[in-house]
């Protein structure tokens, strides 16, 4: 087991007094077991149902919020709260195995922040969720350059310090952990994943799968303007570019009038969207300097 000072487990939760109980009972022992300070802190993000009263039974310290302020928020206000330098973070639906905490703190003292990787037919899903799923890991995977199994697992654990110093570019939703992963990433700190499975939630789920998903890709392409904007306007050049050449072909084996002049505006275009990313690289590397 890990040598650490202490841990302060955030179980952020909103409308969850069917499942919080039996969460902070499992994960107390869990946490028991490994010897080490620790503290549980449950976020009542504005819940109407007894979320906050069950979860105070069960032995948990209460941090409130006066209204349902969102899962980033939550995560924030239990994070500042905390009296340990490192935070495990945990949904409080039931999810999540609480054995896999000895792992988890294994590897705390050497690593930024290990992720609790999602495994089992539950988090693949099937379909669409199933395709979405993969679509948003391979596109985290390419804006870091690092393969990512899982990019916005709600279960992990991390140094307090430098996770309190990106609060200023993380989303205050339920993008919060995707951007958390991919700004330790892409500043070089150190981060592991765990494989662990992933079991039915207990109640409704907060997710909306069109609104979160789309909020998603916004933070993935927000955190590729930030860490990486060469690579992304490589992309949008690449993508002029390709018309530009289908606008030669037409012209060249089809013969249609116009076609050439049009090609070659394509193709000033994508350079200058190449020079644009270029600007936005030196900025970039200025800023950090």
């Amino acid at each position: 087991m890990a040598v650490i000072e202490g841990v302060s487990l955030v179980l952020p939760a909103y409308n969850e007094e069917s499942a919080v109980g039996n969460v902070v009972c499992e994960f107390r022992n869990a946490l028991e077991a490994t010897g080490l300070p620790f503290e549980i802190l449950v976020v009542d993000d504005g819940s109407s149902d007894r979320t906050a009263d069950v979860a105070s039974d069960a032995g948990a310290t209460i941090v409130r919020s006066p209204q349902n302020l969102g899962y980033g928020i939550a995560l924030r206000r239990g994070i500042v709260a905390s009296r340990y330098p490192y935070v495990l973070i945990c949904d409080a639906d039931g999810t999540y195995p609480p054995s896999a905490i000895e792992d988890l703190i294994r590897l705390a003292e050497h690593f930024n922040m290990v992720v609790a990787a999602r495994t089992g037919r539950q988090f693949r899903g099937r379909g669409v969720r199933a395709l979405a799923r993969t679509g948003l890991r391979v596109f985290s995977s390419f804006v870091v350059g690092r393969r990512i199994p899982d990019v916005n697992s709600g279960y992990r654990i991390f140094r307090k310090a430098p996770c309190v110093g990106y609060f200023g570019m993380l989303s205050p939703g339920f993008s919060f952990t995707t951007g958390l992963t991919l700004a330790m990433i892409s500043d070089a700190r150190a981060v592991a994943f765990v494989p662990v499975d992933y079991a039915k939630r207990i109640g409704s789920s907060k997710v909306r799968f069109v609104r979160d998903t789309l909020r998603i890709t916004q933070v993935l392409i927000q955190a590729m303007v930030r860490h990486n904007p060469v690579k992304l306007f490589a992309v949008l050049t690449a993508g002029v570019w390709t018309l530009a050449l289908a606008a030669v072909l037409s012209w060249v084996i089809l013969g249609i009038g116009g076609i050439g002049v049009l090609a070659g505006v394509t193709f000033l275009i994508g350079v200058q969207v190449f020079c644009v990313g270029l600007l936005a690289e030196a900025m970039r590397v200025r800023r950090e300097v």
